[in-house]
């Protein structure tokens, strides 16, 4: 009888790390805050980047992903808001009267919004990490 508690205490114990893992699991990346607290549109998608909207303006849904996610760094201008993370970056656009929101690949993202961000962050390495070029009187 003693052996069935056992058991019974084990699989308890498993299904909370299970339902913790489904529940939690989306909430450990950017990414997965974004596709939590946004409606996916898929119509949007533009080249691996996948898209996501909100009736909120694009300053209250940076300040929200801000708030969820700090990024390590970020730009606006008149054409939205760049939060870059280590292996992401979160775009935040004008779309009607709410907005449209773009999570991609930190590389790839740099490369597409380069005109917007480029005089801001440094070119990317293959971590998403900032980096500043080299030459004469660079530092390092």
């Amino acid at each position: 009888m003693r052996k069935w508690y056992v058991f019974g205490g084990i699989a308890a114990v498993l299904a909370l790390v299970l339902g913790g893992i489904a529940v939690f699991g989306s909430a450990t990346s950017p990414r997965g805050y974004v596709s939590r607290s946004f409606t996916r549109s898929a119509v949007d998608d533009v080249d691996g980047a996948q898209a996501y909207r909100s009736t909120k303006a694009p300053a209250a849904v940076a300040a929200m992903i801000r708030g969820g996610w700090k990024p390590a760094e970020e730009f606006a201008d008149a054409s939205g808001y760049y939060l870059r993370y280590s292996d992401d970056v979160v775009a935040v656009f004008p779309r009607g009267s709410g907005s449209l929101i773009r999570v991609e690949d930190s590389d790839r993202a740099y490369r597409r919004y380069h005109s917007h961000v480029g005089g801001y962050w440094g070119f990317t390495t293959g971590q998403g990490e900032a980096g500043r070029g080299g030459g004469p009187g660079s530092g390092k």
